[in-house]
């Protein structure tokens, strides 16, 4: 059952948080009410995705939960943070025990371990983080089940990120653990999320993985400023913003929903001109955010030695191999750059900086003959449009 504005609107905490993301929550609602099996979401960096699952999990109040896999370095990282949503959420009075901040004879504690042992999932392990990954990944999910009362849903955020950061071989165990898991157990249903060109969402349309067609997949998109925009019809009662002024925060943040929030609550209260105060508050907002963005910057010389050049050449306009480099230097960069969230491909052949912050400090930060090259592309491209 698929639910009406009305419905959403009612279970929103936050209409800033719906604001350029009406379809996507009605969507996750869907998923989180409904049995689908494995769902990948396939989502743009910085498109509010993961504010929409938490609060939808917190809101829909079914057996679900969600686990932040950027916490997780591997198998087991994953492993025990699945088991720690798993008994917070279904047996939390077991919680305290479960994380050894109360004594081992806790009475609720040995209530859960009686009652799994009775199931047949062996705790210790678990509990402690010893043994193979994949094996207490496999007892994560077994925990899962056991204590949900009714069919429950596990939702991984940025699990594409996590992999990415992998062995191939051992990013294909894990992959491998989650199909075996949803084959055994029909009642449990897996949402993960990914990025475009990301190990998961390139895993599903390929006959060669153990993921080939396990589920289906759905993409969520950075909101263009049109779309914010135009989210008003519905979200207008639930926030307090003039039109001009969020249209024009949202141009100078690139659709990234938490930076146009806070250049506007950054902007002056008064002025007539909301673009100039929107100006102000995004120039605000870049000055507070300076020293992170240039440790940033700086970070970028441990992702590719092409990065720094690559993000530059963005910055301005021009195409990422415009750089001095070798072909394969820059495509290895850019996916590099893809894999860490960066940079994003809106459509095929075409790449974006994720972070509009880091773009503009790279822009006033970019080699001389980046810059004189820009501006002669420009006025180039200015000639053309004129003559055509």
């Amino acid at each position: 059952m698929t639910m009406g504005p009305e419905a959403e609107l009612s279970r929103l905490p936050t209409g800033r948080l719906l604001t350029g993301r009406v379809s996507e929550w009605g969507e996750v609602l869907e998923l989180l009410s409904e049995r689908h099996g494995l769902t990948v979401i396939v989502s743009d960096p910085w498109s509010g995705t993961s504010a929409l699952l938490e609060d939808a999990v917190h809101e829909v109040g079914s057996p679900a939960i969600l686990v932040d896999a950027r916490r997780c370095s591997d198998a087991l990282d994953l492993a025990m943070a699945i088991a720690d949503g798993a008994v917070e959420t279904f047996d939390a009075e077991a919680s305290a025990w479960w994380l050894g901040a109360a004594p081992p004879n806790s009475t609720a504690g040995l209530r859960l371990s009686r009652s799994l042992s009775e199931q047949g999932v062996d705790l210790d392990d678990l509990r402690h983080g010893s043994g193979l990954g994949d094996q207490r990944l496999r007892d994560a999910i077994e925990l899962l089940v056991a204590l949900a009362s009714e069919p429950a849903k596990l939702v991984i955020d940025h699990l594409g990120r996590m992999l990415s950061a992998m062995r191939a071989s051992e990013s294909r165990v894990i992959l491998d653990v989650l199909r075996a898991a949803l084959q055994q157990h029909r009642e449990l249903d897996l949402i993960v999320v990914d990025h475009p060109g990301g190990p998961v969402a390139t895993a599903l349309p390929d006959e060669d993985h153990p993921l080939y067609r396990a589920g289906r997949s759905l993409r969520f998109r950075r909101p263009t400023p049109e779309r914010i925009v135009g989210d008003l019809i519905i979200t207008k009662p639930m926030v307090d913003v003039q039109v001009e002024l969020l249209r024009a925060a949202a141009e100078l943040a690139a659709g990234v929903l938490e930076l146009t929030w806070k250049a506007i609550d950054l902007a002056p209260r008064t002025g007539s001109d909301p673009a100039s105060r929107a100006l102000a508050g995004w120039n605000a907002l870049r000055d507070a955010s300076e020293g992170s963005v240039r440790r940033e910057w700086d970070l970028l010389r441990r992702v590719h030695p092409s990065a720094q050049s690559v993000v530059a050449a963005m910055s301005l306009g021009l195409k990422p191999h415009s750089v001095p480099a070798a072909s394969k230097s820059v495509s290895d960069a850019l996916n590099r750059l893809r894999d860490v969230g960066l940079v994003w491909q809106p459509e095929q052949r075409a790449w974006l900086l994720a972070d509009p912050l880091l773009g503009a400090w790279a822009r006033r930060n970019a080699p001389p003959w980046m810059t004189r090259r820009s501006g002669y592309a420009r006025i180039v491209e200015s000639r053309r449009a004129a003559a055509s």
